[in-house]
């Protein structure tokens, strides 16, 4: 696609610091450190709220299709318990690129045509063939969400080096459709250098890190890097008992 749009992050404030939210056609580092509880507040499933019809494609190093699947809550798709279970409504417009277990599940085998089980995850040529296949089939008038849970997962089994390599691959298939995508990473866990490489390939970096106030610590987001006039005001926030957000 080449329509070109600012989508919202879901999150006012941190609209506000990214100049208005995220250029449709961006590829996005989100960088943090243990003890900001990033996922486990947003699950990083779809991080923007737009009322464009797309396709989410998660690509999963993180953690079982099946358990994602249950604990997924996700701004635009409606859920209904079935048999004591939680069924997403609008897989139909999902994605999912299996690279943490080749080992499927009951669900799996309902939904083999919206899961691609990447046989050997830590080979970056099959991955990226998988990635621009499932991309092929998604017709072209469609915006779409890639997610990628993780590039620290990813590594492993690869080396930084081939990361980078792989992330240039990748972000040229984003830019040819015009498709905004998602990549996280934990940043204890890599060089200065590799983080470095990463941040200049991408168009906005944005960091959730921790920092020690008194006996407390306190959590918050900084924007690093974004095409838009940017603040990089700190923006402090903390997780309730529920998961939920609360930003300050």
């Amino acid at each position: 696609m080449n329509e070109y749009t600012i989508i919202s992050s879901g999150i006012p404030k941190l609209d506000a610091r990214l100049g208005g939210g995220f250029l449709s056609n961006s590829m996005v580092l989100i960088s943090y450190q243990t003890g900001t509880r990033l996922i486990e507040f947003s699950n990083w499933i779809m991080p923007v709220k737009s009322g464009k019809k797309f396709f989410l494609v998660l690509v999963d190093y993180y953690r079982p299709v099946d358990e994602l699947l249950n604990i997924a809550s996700v701004e635009g798709f409606s859920q209904e318990k079935t048999k004591g279970e939680v069924y997403l409504l609008s897989l139909d417009r999902m994605r999912i690129i299996n690279c943490f277990s080749s080992e499927a599940t009951e669900r799996d085998y309902l939904l083999s045509d919206k899961i691609y089980t990447v046989d050997e995850p830590f080979d970056t040529d099959r991955l990226f063939s998988v990635m621009r296949t499932v991309r092929r089939e998604i017709p072209e008038d469609l915006w779409v969400i890639w997610t990628f849970l993780t590039l620290t997962d990813l590594s492993v089994g690869v080396s930084e080096e081939e990361i980078s390599r792989f992330i240039r691959r990748a972000l040229r298939l984003h830019k040819q459709y015009g498709d905004i995508a998602f990549y996280l990473l934990n940043m204890d866990a890599h060089s200065k250098r590799f983080l470095a490489v990463i941040t200049q390939l991408m168009d906005v970096v944005i960091n959730f890190k921790v920092e020690e106030a008194g006996e407390k610590l306190r959590r918050y987001i900084q924007v690093i890097k974004s095409p838009l006039p940017n603040d990089t005001t700190k923006l402090y926030y903390d997780v309730d008992a529920d998961g939920k957000l609360i930003v300050y």
